[in-house]
């Protein structure tokens, strides 16, 4: 993988912007935790002086000097150092060489130079000191080097250094495991999209079956493209369809024609010819209008005319349509209603469903059988049912039957151009409701299941 794309990655650079942030968190960390250590140990340091300083300030000058040459000797290599000085600034014992320069008596501790008298001789050293006058006059210095505070100040830095560069190192390394694994999926969902676009619609995103975003992304992406890849499927039929059920109504009009052209004898005869005709033109403009009108549905542009619309009131008049179709067949008709329930709707759209519904209850319900119309309550939804006592449709095409120019086997005999029930489930989808098909034991229903009350 090339340095310039990773460094392109979305997951390199935010891991690159952790990394920065969690170092600058840490220097801080590490700094006081530095600054911490330092100031506790001087702090350890001046209160150890004051107090040796103390001590040795209140012993006799006999006692001081013999205290000095025992425990704090030029011969003996110590951290702590103490020596005497006449007022003139003369060495009197001790392990100074001179009084150190700058360093203000005033019994408070203080960084300093000085030159520390041992057995290896002469050395100028940085210490923490403490120098004060005595009764007599002299004058009085206690100190310690500052080489093991120094010593300890750079272990603190070495260490936390050692720490520090490890973990930005890892913090670096994960951020670079992720990018590449990030620009690795990222390559082969373009790979895909390449596919698709010439053309593979069966193409999907790929998937690492987690629930990551990338993840998420893909399977609503691959979701919108069953849905394309169904829908364009569905316009491939739907154009073959179209220029099958025209063909018919188009090529029996001309054939007509020819005839009445050819053979027409009388005024009579031909009026007979162009009626027919006519009721050609008619049918295919029917399908034209049904597709028309199918579209604008699918594609949600009635919903301006939604209202509240009484269920009860709607399959009254439904019924009021429909009822004398159903006596002259000799069919018996049933209205059955629950509770009313106000729904939000378009009232015509509705109404056309209903009917529709109720006419292939008509076409397909047996000599001397029944039809039913009903709104009910299940699960606080109202529910209307159109059923009828035929054999309905066979459960493997149930929902096919919704589709436009589908027509089910037991139908083919029956006049229509296989678009009402895809009108039916247009306005369906269009309102939100559910609907379904079930068998009755015997007979046949349709539901469809509107939202609750109000909604």
């Amino acid at each position: 993988m090339r340095l310039a794309e990773l460094s392109r990655a979305h997951a390199f650079r935010t891991a690159a912007i952790v990394c920065a942030a969690f170092g600058a968190v840490t220097l801080l960390l590490f700094g006081f935790i530095y600054w911490q250590t330092a100031w506790m140990d001087m702090e350890r340091i001046d209160r150890r002086l004051i107090n040796e300083f103390t001590i040795l300030s209140r012993e006799t000058p006999a006692a001081l000097q013999a205290d000095i040459t025992t425990h704090y000797g030029a011969d003996l290599p110590r951290q702590v150092f103490a020596a005497a000085f006449a007022p003139d600034g003369m060495r009197i014992v001790g392990g100074l060489q001179s009084p150190p320069p700058g360093l203000a008596p005033d019994r408070t501790p203080h960084e300093a130079e000085a030159l520390r008298l041992d057995e290896r001789g002469t050395t100028l050293e940085r210490v923490r000191a403490v120098a004060g006058r005595l009764a007599d006059g002299k004058l009085l210095v206690v100190g310690r080097s500052e080489e093991d505070l120094d010593k300890l100040r750079a272990l603190v830095v070495r260490a936390l250094a050692l720490g520090l560069l490890p973990a930005l190192a890892a913090a670096l390394g994960i951020g670079l495991f992720a990018s590449q694994r990030t620009i690795a999926r990222v390559r082969r969902v373009n790979q895909a999209i390449s596919r698709i676009m010439q053309g593979h619609l069966s193409e999907r995103l790929p998937s690492a079956g987690g629930i990551d975003e990338l993840d998420q992304l893909a399977g609503s992406v691959n979701t919108m493209l069953a849905e394309i890849e169904r829908l364009l499927a569905e316009v491939k039929g739907v154009g073959d369809n179209i220029a099958h059920d025209l063909r018919t109504p188009l090529a029996r009009l001309r054939v007509r024609l020819e005839h009445a052209r050819g053979r027409a004898s009388s005024l009579t005869e031909l009026d007979s010819v162009l009626g027919r005709a006519i009721e050609d033109l008619d049918q295919t403009l029917a399908i034209i209008t049904a597709l028309l009108r199918i579209g604008e549905l699918e594609a949600g542009r009635r919903q301006s005319g939604f209202g509240n619309v009484s269920l009860a009131s709607l399959l009254h008049e439904a019924a009021d349509l429909v009822a004398p179709l159903m006596e002259q067949r000799g069919l018996q008709f049933q209205l059955t209603l629950s509770p009313d329930v106000d729904i939000l709707g378009d009232r015509d759209l509705l109404m056309e469903a209903l009917v529709n519904l109720l006419d292939n209850a008509l076409k397909f319900a047996p000599e001397h059988g029944s039809v039913g119309l009903a709104l009910l309550q299940e699960n606080g939804r109202a529910v209307i049912r159109i059923a009828d006592s035929g054999a309905g449709v066979p459960a493997r095409d149930r929902k096919a039957v919704l589709d436009r120019f589908y027509r089910a086997d037991p139908s083919r005999h029956i006049q229509g151009v296989g678009l009402g029930l895809s009108l039916v489930a247009a306005i369906v989808r269009l309102h939100g409701f559910a609907l379904a098909m079930h068998d009755l034991n015997p007979g046949f229903a349709v539901d469809i299941t509107c939202s609750s009350g109000g909604e």
